[in-house]
């Protein structure tokens, strides 16, 4: 595809687009555009379409968006981003200067870093400008230089800096610097396929900024002032659910934050904000934490292998009403509710003893806003491993979280319509029904009772912890 490029005109500049797909706060595609004659967008493609999780659905969808935005002017190319941009490169002489927004994950850092290396030592002006966070993470430290570990001491002094303007935006005019390319590259982004899995998710989001913003304002408009309560309330619409458009950058959290602080019921919405911010933080200044515990003893905790029991997990069959309410919503929507997506770690982890490795994979598989830091830095905090995390012996009991957060049912019956027939404390313990009632034939009995779980799962910490007196 990079040979049907016309020959570029001199003075032109490489805006790599990558999880920063708008036009809007584009640091990146605003300084080539004041600062070129003409400016190539390009993003480069690297996801296996014969098995791709979830997100490429919404990725597909919002590069159509970012394409159309542009008049069709955005180059489609597939393949290793480095190769190919390399190739890119090499065919077009009168490229000048390539320019990205910053990526934070650690290899990604990595691969940026010797792709810099590599244009500057064949003369070609390269920059990369701050990414898709509100602080970059080099920025907040301890008074000692230090990172921080813990959450609030980190939001306080994020509060003191305060948050960053977006960028201006580009004018219309600039935006016509944007050089045209072959019809071949929309036509490759329609091409891109969808499983059949991902079909539904079509019934429940549209993947483009005009909707995304739309639900932004209507969030500030409808929920915000009553979001610190009902956010832990899954059967209503309290939450934005705008982690999706933040995770592929159609809207970038200086837009969010600059919308919502003059708002006088922000600031429980802005500290989630800084929470997001607070995962990636952790992942760039201690990048092991992807794959390892930052809590060193749970290196001895002896995970379980237990193959059917994680597939019953998977699909939403662990008998245990909230647990396969949250993963049936997973799996059909590519969402999961924040107080939900605890409460099926936790039983995961704590219950069924299985690695919290093994749940961070799946919802990268599955959730739409599958973004490494904070999935990473979830499932650490909800095993107990991570930094901040909640302490390994708070084990969440899925049947009293139900009672509490869907006291009614509305979100267990939506998604586990097997019990619909259920009533009060029954449908949260569908495995201990009232006098004279039945138990549901065709719903899973429990995998493991709660106390037992729970009970198991504080022996191994004792052990590991070096409290165990045996």
């Amino acid at each position: 595809m990079i040979s049907t490029l016309s020959p570029l005109p001199p003075d032109t500049a490489l805006v790599w687009f990558r999880n920063d797909l708008r036009l809007q706060d584009n640091p990146a595609l605003a300084y080539a555009l004041r600062n070129h004659a003409c400016v190539l967008c390009v993003y480069v493609d690297t996801i296996d379409w014969s098995d791709p999780p979830a997100n490429a659905w919404w990725l597909r969808e919002a590069l159509r968006d970012l394409s159309q935005q542009l008049d069709q002017r955005l180059l489609f190319l597939r393949g290793e981003e480095q190769a190919v941009l390399q190739s890119l490169v090499a065919e077009n002489p009168a490229l000048e200067a390539v320019y990205w927004n910053r990526r934070y994950e650690p290899p990604l850092r990595e691969q940026d870093a010797a792709f810099k290396q590599w244009l500057r030592e064949r003369g070609l002006k390269v920059a990369s400008f701050p990414g898709n966070l509100l602080f970059e993470p080099w920025e907040i430290n301890k008074a000692d230089g230090s990172p921080y570990r813990v959450f609030t001491p980190f939001y306080k002094a994020a509060r003191s800096v305060g948050y960053v303007e977006p960028h201006p935006d580009a004018s219309a005019q600039d935006l016509q610097k944007v050089i045209g390319v072959s019809p071949a590259s929309r036509e490759a982004i329609a091409a891109l396929p969808q499983r059949a899995w991902m079909r539904g998710f079509a019934d429940h989001w549209e993947p483009t900024r005009a909707a995304g913003m739309q639900r932004l304002v209507k969030f500030s408009e409808m929920s915000l002032r009553d979001y610190d309560e009902r956010r832990h309330i899954p059967g209503v619409p309290g939450c934005s659910r705008m982690s999706p458009w933040l995770h592929f950058g159609q809207i970038s959290p200086r837009e969010i934050a600059a919308l919502l602080k003059p708002l006088p019921d922000a600031e429980p919405y802005l500290r989630e904000l800084v929470w997001r911010e607070f995962a990636h933080y952790i992942l760039y200044h201690w990048p092991d934490s992807v794959d390892s515990p930052m809590d060193d003893r749970f290196k001895a905790m002896p995970w379980r292998d237990a193959p059917d029991e994680l597939r019953r997990w998977q699909q939403g069959q662990t008998g245990i009403p909230l647990v396969d309410a949250g993963m049936r919503e997973l799996w059909h929507t590519g969402f999961m509710h924040n107080r939900v997506r605890m409460v099926v770690a936790s039983f995961l982890t704590k219950h069924l003893m299985i690695d919290w490795r093994e749940g961070a994979r799946w919802f990268e598989y599955t959730l739409l806003d599958a973004d490494l830091a904070n999935n990473r830095m979830g499932w650490q905090w909800c095993a107990g491993s991570g930094v901040d995390a909640a302490p390994y012996f708070r084990v969440f009991n899925p049947a009293l979280q139900g009672e509490r957060f869907d006291p009614d049912g509305v979100y267990v019956r939506r998604w586990v319509p097997e019990l619909a027939q259920l009533r009060g404390k029954q449908l949260h313990r569908p495995w201990n029904p009232g006098k004279g009632a039945k138990r549901i034939a065709n719903y899973p009995s429990p995998l493991v009772g709660l106390d037992e779980g729970r009970q198991r799962a504080l022996q191994q910490w004792a052990r590991i912890s070096g409290r165990d007196s045996s």
